[in-house]
């Protein structure tokens, strides 16, 4: 039997951590903080869990009248029905994938990537034995505590690789798993329209994510604060005064426009409303492995081949036959080919821990066009608009890391000589006199 209060001790210690002076704390202390918390966070999910897993099992919510677990736990801390549901189910996972628990338990990993690791270990083939489950999930537990719960959710695609030698059989399995997506994502596809007799029109709306990707690239490439040509006066340009901070605002006037203008295939440039997909040629020829997008996400093979057959879609074939690339000194800016050839190699921004998808991407010469770098294909580098600016920032320094990032550190501060004062000018002044004289 308890002999203390727990919960109250958990939060007689929450109080003293409310009253941390987290102003003065600065930079490295703030972040130690941070840390800690999110691991706390982390460790309180898991004893949550725990409960719910417990509750489940002792079948309380029947005890309280309530008709599952979820609902129970729901009523007793005001929490959507929904989520308290997907709660219980992942208790039940937890219960069984020990690596797992343990880890969220010591605040390894969080709640979002324990929901990953337990999805991921259902979507296994049901010819993996529970020793192989095991070697799985330990691999993926400690790609957890390297990876944000969207990059883990990534490569839980593949975590058959962990105990398969075969990349055909693992390629397959991230297909399967793939397409399974898509068709379920099918089954959800809703469009529906409120008049609301104002003036306006309400919407709401579901797609797979190939379509939303595509539209989300389209009223991106709409709403991106126009660059004008070069050359161009400032009346041309503009100088970007006024220009909303309000994106779902801007976002659903580029919808207007879009709608207002279709079809049609020359308000914008092509590439904008084009989803490029790197795809192997075997993949065309029917071999079972997914394409990706440059937007980041993926495609299953099959769907990828369905969309080949159409303009919406223009497929990166490694093996094939290609245009000219390389440009030399003849051209000051990269070409639309050149950019589509890039998504082969650059998934996301090129700087260092940036995951901006190449979609978003503008192209820099790695060796300036102005210093007599050459507009080619091995010059070019894609960054997203932040890190273009930054990296032609005097106040920033850049390098280029072996796997190719670009990696960017704070420049040391110039010296600055100091003005010399009203007496000192005059003294110099009087002396560069006498010297002439």
């Amino acid at each position: 039997m308890l002999t203390a209060d727990p919960a109250a001790e958990l939060h007689a210690c929450l109080d003293r951590v409310m009253d941390l002076p987290v102003d003065r704390l600065g930079p490295s202390g703030q972040g130690q903080l941070l840390r800690e918390l999110t691991r706390a966070e982390a460790r309180i999910a898991a004893l949550r869990l725990r409960v719910l897993a417990e509750a489940d099992r002792s079948r309380t919510a029947f005890q309280a009248g309530a008709a599952s677990t979820g609902q129970w736990a729901a009523g007793l801390v005001n929490a959507d029905q929904a989520r308290a549901h997907h709660d219980v189910g992942l208790a039940q996972g937890l219960d069984r994938r020990s690596a797992t628990r343990q880890a969220l338990a010591g605040g390894e990993i969080s709640q979002e990537h324990a929901a990953v690791i337990v999805r991921a270990d259902r979507d296994l083939p049901p010819t993996v034995t529970p020793q192989q489950r095991e070697t799985v999930e330990t691999d993926l537990v400690a790609r957890a505590r390297a990876l944000s719960p969207s990059a883990l959710r990534k490569a839980a695609r593949r975590a058959l690789a962990a105990i398969e030698t075969d990349p055909a059989t693992v390629d397959a399995h991230e297909n399967d798993l793939v397409a399974a997506e898509e068709a379920a994502a099918q089954k959800k596809v809703r469009l529906t329209l409120h008049d609301n007799e104002d003036g306006t029109v309400t919407g709401h709306f579901t797609v797979p994510v190939a379509q939303g990707q595509l539209l989300r690239k389209i009223l991106q490439t709409i709403t991106a604060p126009r660059r004008g040509r070069l050359g161009a006066s400032q009346a041309q340009v503009g100088d970007n005064v006024g220009i909303s901070t309000d994106w779902a605002r801007a976002r659903g006037e580029a919808f207007c426009e879009l709608i207002e203008h279709l079809p049609t295939d020359h308000l914008h440039p092509r590439s904008a409303a084009t989803l490029v997909v790197t795809i192997a040629e075997d993949v065309l020829r029917g071999a079972l492995r997914v394409a990706r997008l440059d937007t980041g996400g993926v495609l299953s093979a099959g769907e990828a081949r369905r969309l080949a057959c159409t303009s919406g879609l223009v497929p990166a074939v490694l093996g094939g036959a290609t245009v000219p690339l390389d440009l030399g000194r003849s051209s000051r800016l990269f070409s639309e080919a050149q950019r589509t050839a890039l998504t082969v190699r650059h998934h996301s921004c090129a700087a260092d821990g940036c995951d901006r998808p190449i979609a978003w991407c503008e192209l820099h010469h790695l060796d300036p066009w102005s210093a007599g770098g050459r507009t080619d294909l091995s010059n070019a580098v894609p960054l997203c608009h932040f890190h273009h600016r930054r990296i032609h920032d005097p106040e920033y320094a850049h390098a280029r890391e072996p796997d190719g990032s670009i990696a960017f550190r704070r420049a040391a501060p110039r010296p600055v000589r100091p003005s010399p004062s009203n007496s000192e000018s005059l003294a110099a002044g009087l002396a560069v006199v006498r010297t002439r004289s």
